[in-house]
C-alpha cells in the first residue's frame, strides 16, 4: 500500500462542502439512516481538521424559497421547461444549517453559496488567500457535481487539492475517514 499523503498543515485548509442537514441529517428516517456513515466521518474529518489547527470552511447551498435566485446551468434538465429546480435549502431554515455533531465553532467559517462551487461567488478564495492557505481538502455532504467543480476551479487558482480516497469516504470506509498532517 502507498505511503500515505502528507500535508504540511500550515498552508492547508478543510473545505466541507454542503454538510448542511439536508444533505447529512434529511427529515426522512430511511434516508438519514443511510447517510450517518457519512455524518460520522464528517465528524471524524473535523475534529482531526481543528486538532490539527487546519481552518475549517463549511458551504451551504441556499436559495430564495421561491427559487427567483436559483441559477440555471445548461445541464440542468428543468432549463427546457423555465421552472428552475429547488434541489437547495431555502436560506434561513434549518434544513441550510449544519447537524449538530459538526456545527460550525466560532474560529470556522461559513459561506452560503447558490451555484455547485466553493468558489463562485462565496468569497472561500479571497479567505484561503487572507489566510496563506493554498492546500485544499475538501470533500462532499451529498454529491461530487460541486466537490468535482470546486477541485477544477482551485486548481484555476493555483490551489492544491485533496479529495479524500475512495478508501477512506466509500461508502464502506466512511468510518475510517481520518485527515493525515
Amino acid at each position: 500500500m502507498p505511503e500515505p499523503e502528507r500535508i504540511d498543515r500550515r498552508r492547508a485548509a478543510l473545505i466541507a462542502y454542503d454538510v448542511c442537514r439536508r444533505a447529512l441529517a434529511p427529515a426522512d428516517p430511511a434516508r438519514r439512516a443511510a447517510m450517518r456513515p457519512v455524518l460520522d466521518a464528517w465528524v471524524q474529518m473535523i475534529a482531526a481538521a481543528r486538532a490539527a489547527g487546519v481552518p475549517v470552511i463549511y458551504t451551504t447551498p441556499v436559495s430564495r424559497a421561491d427559487g427567483a435566485d436559483v441559477v440555471m446551468l445548461p445541464t440542468d434538465l428543468s432549463a427546457e421547461t423555465g421552472v428552475p429546480p429547488l434541489t437547495n435549502a431555502v436560506e434561513g431554515t434549518a434544513e441550510a444549517g449544519f447537524p449538530d455533531e459538526i456545527s460550525p465553532l466560532p474560529e470556522d467559517y461559513v459561506f452560503l453559496k447558490r451555484r455547485p462551487s466553493a468558489f463562485y461567488g462565496t468569497g472561500v478564495a479571497e479567505l484561503l488567500h487572507m489566510l496563506r492557505r493554498d492546500t485544499i481538502i475538501i470533500g462532499g455532504g451529498a454529491t461530487n457535481r460541486g466537490v468535482e467543480t470546486s477541485v477544477r476551479e482551485g486548481h484555476g487558482q493555483s490551489q492544491t487539492t485533496s479529495t479524500p480516497s475512495a478508501r477512506q469516504l466509500g461508502a464502506q470506509g466512511m468510518r475510517d475517514a481520518r485527515l493525515i498532517v
